[in-house]
């Protein structure tokens, strides 16, 4: 495989690219690394939204908002406007913006248990 004889490990050469999941799946003898694989552009919005989760789990909510916000401004770049998914994608990462952002007031505000924000109210999933 030509990555694992030139750079050693797949993650050796998603590293070189901050907006790639060091986990990217380079699967198979037969792949051939090319520039289109490197440069996808989805790989960077996914890529910022996996690391806005990750902020929102660890209790980061402005900063998880403001990750969401860049990727849902680069899928709205992108996205092709009439793809119904595209458009639900986007809807997802806008939504998520909002429920972080209330999140991070609400801990700001150091509000009651009982006023925290829930997924639901932004229709986001309570999974």
């Amino acid at each position: 495989m030509l990555i694992k004889e030139h750079f050693g490990d797949p993650g050796v050469m998603t590293r070189q690219f901050p907006y790639m999941k060091s986990t990217f799946l380079w699967k198979g003898d037969d792949f051939i690394l090319t520039p289109d694989a490197l440069a996808n552009p989805k790989n960077k919005y996914h890529g910022l939204e996996r690391l806005a989760l990750q902020h929102h789990e660890a209790g980061e909510w402005r900063l998880a908002g403001e990750y969401w916000l860049i990727a849902a401004g680069w899928r709205k770049n992108m996205m092709d406007p009439a793809d119904e998914r595209h458009v639900e994608a986007l809807q997802f990462a806008l939504r998520h913006v909002e429920y972080d952002r209330a999140l991070a007031d609400w801990k700001k505000k150091k509000l009651s248990r009982n006023a925290m924000p829930y997924p639901s109210q932004f229709g986001l999933s309570d999974d």
